[in-house]
């Protein structure tokens, strides 16, 4: 299944193309309360830098109260790579098979890892928060941190080549840089009564930055196979 490629969220991934090379430092701030239980709140960091035009480099550092974990996914102009603290696994993702990295980045980074990197390699037709959104629709504007946001919601995204989520998300899209600085997904509607599901990504983004080639580098910590 595809989201069509002519709404109003197609050009913010143009916008994206159009970059020679980014950079992010943010936050994924996750709210969970099964009713009558007390609320989990969680607050993972997260960075991400591109260079066009497949340079690639993000890093997850967990909430060290959920467990400190950590996953980074890095390309320096080979195959894509990733490392996750949790197993110690270094895994080498050649052959074209890139996208299985983010895939499985999915679960430990809360999504982080597929923010925006779907709008860089639109071709990977990668799920994520930012991206496949189904109808979205104008939501108003609002200011964050002194920056014009305009609001883009909808109802549900794509997620894979039969499946939808059906959460409510709602996008801020810096005005002037036309960059994503905040992505809300809210709880599913039918959920039991009270349930609260939300996850908040907050994003500073830099658009062109000046990036060497050593940003896009990493070496596993040793003992890693």
């Amino acid at each position: 299944m595809e989201a069509p490629t002519d709404d109003l969220l197609s050009p913010v991934t143009v916008r994206y193309g159009e970059l020679s090379s980014y950079s992010d430092a943010g936050t994924v701030e996750v709210r969970y309360q099964w009713p009558g239980t007390p609320i989990l709140e969680e607050r993972h960091s997260f960075q991400t830098l591109f260079r066009a035009p497949r340079n690639f480099f993000f890093r997850f550092d967990e909430d060290p109260a959920a467990g400190s974990d950590a996953m980074v996914i890095w390309c320096d102009g080979g195959p894509f790579q990733s490392w996750w603290k949790a197993t110690g696994v270094h895994s080498v993702h050649d052959g074209g098979k890139g996208a299985v990295a983010f895939l499985n980045a999915q679960s430990p980074t809360k999504d982080a890892a597929n923010l925006v990197a779907p709008h860089f390699f639109p071709q990977a037709k990668l799920p994520g928060p930012s991206y496949a959104l189904i109808e979205p629709r104008a939501d108003g504007d609002e200011t964050l941190d002194g920056r014009r946001c305009r609001k883009l919601a909808a109802d549900q995204r794509v997620t894979g080549v039969v499946t939808v989520e059906k959460r409510p998300t709602i996008l801020w899209i810096d005005e002037a840089s036309g960059l994503i600085r905040k992505v809300l997904v809210d709880t599913e509607p039918g959920s039991a009564d009270g349930l609260i599901d939300q996850r908040i990504f907050l994003i500073e983004p830099v658009a062109n930055p000046e990036l060497t080639d050593d940003r896009f580098t990493f070496t596993p910590p040793a003992g890693t196979p």
